[in-house]
């Protein structure tokens, strides 16, 4: 059976295990996906062609998710954002809307 294509999702997380994991649910879905395990490798995927969709982990080393949404929302204002964090605070949720993100949720998700 031909599953529809959905779209691209850029999923950015330094924890390979959780790219993997990602990458592997959405493909399913019928989605093309990219990983990136820093902020530096995913900006260069979004200005080579920029995404439907980009997941970001929040807490990183170097360049942290909410560095990632802003520089994203610069670069493809389109481009539809979600917050993931373990450790998700009120006042990291309401800064990441702030910049663009288009929902934040805390991990572990279904």
């Amino acid at each position: 059976m031909r599953k529809l294509r959905r779209g691209t999702v850029l999923v950015v997380d330094d924890e390979p295990g959780m790219c993997h994991i990602l990458k592997r649910m959405l493909t399913d879905e019928g989605y093309t996906v990219y990983t990136a395990n820093n902020g530096g490798d995913a900006l260069k995927l979004v200005v080579q062609d920029p995404p439907d969709a980009a997941m970001l982990d929040i807490r990183m080393p170097g360049m942290d998710g909410l560095e990632i949404l802003s520089r994203i929302k610069e670069e493809s204002p389109e481009t539809a954002v979600i917050m993931m964090t373990a450790f998700g605070t009120v006042e990291t949720a309401v800064q990441a809307m702030k910049r663009g993100a288009y929902e934040y949720i805390t991990k572990p998700f279904n």
